[in-house]
Order: structure tokens, then sequence, then C-alpha cells
């Protein structure tokens, strides 16, 4: 059971307005979303290819649509004349209720109050640089709007996970900024090494190893946005990677680009 203090520990969050003239479109279908995304269309028309389905899911102005952690899609929008969408991202530190084991489903999002949720999004873009009070409240809305879908999101798996499983991914997230091996953790849920890298991949849609480059991956991308002093050697060092070649290598695969192409870009949707 995760507390309500881990429950909010907020890494990362960020809300931004993105515009663009004409078509547009995305494409996350070679590296999985290192994040957690909402998006409320506000003008043009969308449609999310999820590659991991092959399902296609349509957007217009009004829509909402959540991206889950380690999705994979492609997007692709039209503009009449052009195309305009509020984005939140963000990333909870581990154990939470958003992380990557919950295995979220990329959907559309019904809500009570579209003109309430929609007026919270334009708050969060027009003050998320605002006063101390301004980002509290930002940050009151961000969760607000939380607790209004977390119980509708529909999961790719059940979430009831094999109790070593929950275990094993506890201790990953727990200590995932040092060396860690797959015998170690095998070792904490009583569970040799054969028998485990099947059972967590069953229960996540991934093995240890690519659970664990993604919570290092998301580490690292709330440390890159949150702190510009930070150079790239030292994020690496601070997300738990080996060396800088190898943070540089896991991070291209998984986001498609480097450390410092994504520090400098917009996160879109």
């Amino acid at each position: 059971m995760v507390d309500i203090s881990a429950a909010s520990k907020l890494l990362f969050f960020k809300a931004e307005q993105y515009i663009y003239e004409g078509p547009h479109g995305f494409d996350t279908s070679a590296c999985p979303r290192p994040h957690f995304c909402m998006g409320l269309v506000l003008e043009g028309e969308g449609v999310f290819h999820d590659c991991d389905t092959e399902a296609d899911i349509s957007l217009s102005p009004g829509d909402i649509i959540f991206v889950p952690m380690g999705s994979r899609y492609v997007s692709r929008w039209q503009g009449a004349p052009r195309v305009s969408y509020i984005s939140a991202h963000f990333i909870f530190d581990a154990p939470g209720i958003f992380t990557p084991h919950q295995r979220f489903a990329l959907q559309k999002i019904r809500v009570a109050d579209l003109a309430a949720r929609e007026a919270d999004f334009r708050y969060m873009t027009a003050h998320y640089d605002g006063t101390a009070a301004e980002k509290l409240a930002v940050l009151a809305r961000f969760f607000d709007t939380l607790a209004e879908i977390e119980p509708a999101l529909l999961r790719t798996r059940p979430r009831k996970l094999d109790a070593r499983v929950e275990e094993a991914i506890l201790y990953m997230e727990t200590n995932s900024q040092r060396p860690l091996s797959v015998e170690e953790v095998a070792g904490v849920c009583n569970v040799s090494t054969s028998r485990f890298f099947p059972l967590f991949r069953a229960a996540t849609g991934m093995t240890p190893v690519e659970y664990l480059q993604h919570l290092r991956v998301s580490r690292a991308i709330a440390l890159m946005i949150s702190d510009n002093a930070l150079s790239i050697e030292e994020i690496g060092e601070r997300a738990g990677f080996e060396s800088t070649a190898h943070f540089r290598r896991i991070f291209k695969r998984l986001t498609g680009k480097s450390p410092r192409e994504y520090r400098a870009g917009a996160m879109e949707i």
C-alpha cells in the first residue's frame, strides 16, 4: 500500500501550450514515452495510433488524451488553420500511484465538467512560472484533475500484481540510483534468476533491465528539466547510470533524442 506522502512525491511537472500552423506529427513508436502526459485539445483534429494495440484514438477540440509512461504511439494532427493544445507532463517518485507498473492504457479521458477542467488547464499554463501562491494553485488544480480521472483510467493488465513482483518493483524504484543486478533483485524476492525474468515480464510487460532503464531515464528527465545548472554527466550519474556513454545510449534509445536535444526541445504529444 502506497502512503499519502509517497503518492504525492512529484519529481517533475510542466504545463505548456503548443501551437502549430498546419499539419503536425509526433512519433514515439521506437522510443516509449519516459513520462506521463495529459493533453487538452483546443484547436484542430488529432489521431493517436497506439503501436501496442493498433487502435486509433480520434481527438477534437475539448477532448483530453492521457498518455502513460512507457506508451508507444504515432500522433497526426490537422489544423484549420492551426493545431493548439495544452499538455501537462509529469513524473512521480516511486513508489507511487502513477508508475509504469500500473500499466495504464493510452486513452481519451471523460470528465464531468469539461469547462471547469479547461479552466484548470489554462490556469496551469498561464501561472506555471508565477508567484509561489500561484504555483501552489497550479499544483492544486493538477492534483484535483488527477483525483478525478484516476478511478476511471483503463489499464492494459489487472491492477493487482504478483506479490513477488510488487516487492521487486518497490526495491528497484527505491534503489534505482545505485548499481543493481537482476540477481540482487531476484534474491530480494526469494526467486531464482531464471524464474524471475518471465515472472516480471508477464506482470509488467518489460524485462527487469528495461524497467530499471525507464526508471533512470525518467529520473534523468526530471533532473535535466528542473535544474539547468546540472551537466549531462552529473545528470547521468545522479540517475544511476554507470557511465555518461551508457546514459547517452540508453536515453537516445528510449526517447529518440540525445539528452541535450531532449533538454532543448519541447515536450509535445
